[in-house]
């Protein structure tokens, strides 16, 4: 039986770190990874330990490495000794970013939303789908978020598990490129707030495939991208994927416009599962 060739990424990645480290002061000149950084780092490798890794698309580099759940076997043991790991940064030519672990962090790709045993669960029928929707059900992003707002899961949620007070909400459009990030699918909705008053505010949502992790700077990235297109005060970060012939779903905290130049970091608010009856194939 064949056996999975190792991945050559680490060495590159370990070689970067080398190169922006100041042997004087021990510590990084920049933290921020470019593509040159990673096309430098790659040919390195290929000159020095047989590396056979493609220098023409730089900028997807990191793509492979965060996205699967066994993304912190991807990262340099050295490293994650150091406790230094990493977060996808894009536009403006940067890749990636290393980052120093949390005081509670204990890998370099700590998975902390996603399907699990405990999460409170839901039953949603799924007899309104057509079955020729179902017979093209796929594992992709795409498709999860068809299905789930042709099942309105996401107003499900916000009706039964949500504490921000939504009394409208409206399904805008699905995968919105913007300059940063792309956003799977985007609502606009009225709240009222603590004075009862009603407002106006926008829900993102991110979609990952069931064998992926929910990449939690993509989200933030999101949120900042969501406040710089539209004038509302308040954005609600979501996430969703799928598993366990159902869809996980994960409420974050609201994000406050005036809060923005401080927010960085999610809190998950509420979750969770919604099992589609009968199961749909893809999800």
């Amino acid at each position: 039986m064949a056996t999975k060739s190792r991945s050559q990424k680490p060495d590159v990645i370990e070689r970067i770190y080398d190169s922006l480290l100041d042997p004087a002061t021990g510590k990084l000149t920049r933290t921020v990874v470019t593509s040159e950084d990673v096309v430098r780092g790659i040919v390195w490798c290929a000159q020095n330990k047989g590396c056979t890794l493609s220098v023409k698309n730089p900028a997807n580099f990191m793509k492979d490495i965060i996205r699967g759940k066994g993304a912190s076997g991807m990262w340099p043991q050295p490293l994650k000794d150091f406790r230094i790991g990493g977060r996808q940064v894009t536009g403006d030519g940067n890749v990636f970013e290393f980052v120093p672990y949390a005081d509670d962090q204990i890998e370099a790709f700590p998975s902390r939303f996603g399907y699990r045993e405990g999460v409170w669960r839901h039953q949603l029928q799924s007899i309104s789908i057509p079955l020729a929707t179902k017979a093209l059900g796929r594992d992709d992003e795409t498709y999860l978020i068809q299905v789930a707002v042709k099942l309105a899961i996401v107003e499900t949620h916000l009706a039964l598990r949500s504490p921000v007070n939504v009394v409208e909400v409206s399904h805008l459009q699905v995968g919105i490129k913007l300059r940063l990030c792309e956003v799977d699918s985007l609502y606009a909705a009225t709240y009222r707030d603590s004075q009862g008053q009603e407002q106006r505010m926008v829900i993102t949502v991110e979609a990952k495939k069931r064998r992926q992790r929910i990449l939690e700077e993509q989200v933030v990235q999101q949120v900042r991208a969501a406040f710089n297109e539209t004038s509302v005060d308040l954005v609600v970060p979501i996430a969703m994927t799928a598993g366990d012939t159902g869809i996980y779903v994960a409420e974050f905290k609201a994000v406050k416009r005036a809060e923005l130049a401080a927010f960085d970091i999610l809190e998950l608010e509420t979750e969770a599962i919604y099992e589609l009856v009968p199961a749909v194939p893809g999800v």
